[in-house]
């Protein structure tokens, strides 16, 4: 499977785990365009309201089992997407900044 291939079906999977209201956001080296042999899949996934963000961000790594590549999945609610997108040196804000939107509005 190419790394294009792997990012589209895990932004996919991600999209209909995280719920019809939810952004799904490629980051890091894949979204810059410099991904090198063995670079990881960073995903930002927003959604409207997140209670307990670890036990969320573990749920969805763990609908993408089935894909054999190294992902990294970051989870925010739109609230904290809003307060912190604006903060530089801020994962959420580089995200924000480089990602490109693979799902949602």
């Amino acid at each position: 499977m190419t790394a294009e291939e792997m990012i589209a079906k895990a932004a996919g999977i991600l999209a209909r785990e995280a719920g019809p209201n939810a952004r799904v956001i490629l980051f890091g080296s894949h979204a810059r365009g410099d991904a090198r042999a063995g670079s990881d899949l960073d995903f930002l996934v927003i959604q409207p309201e997140v209670e307990g963000r670890h036990r969320e961000m573990v749920r969805l790594r763990r609908s993408l089992r089935g894909i054999e590549a190294p992902i990294d999945v970051l989870v925010y609610s739109e609230e904290e997407a809003r307060a912190w997108g604006h903060m530089p040196g801020t994962a959420i804000h580089d995200a924000l900044e480089e990602g490109k939107v693979l799902a949602g509005a």
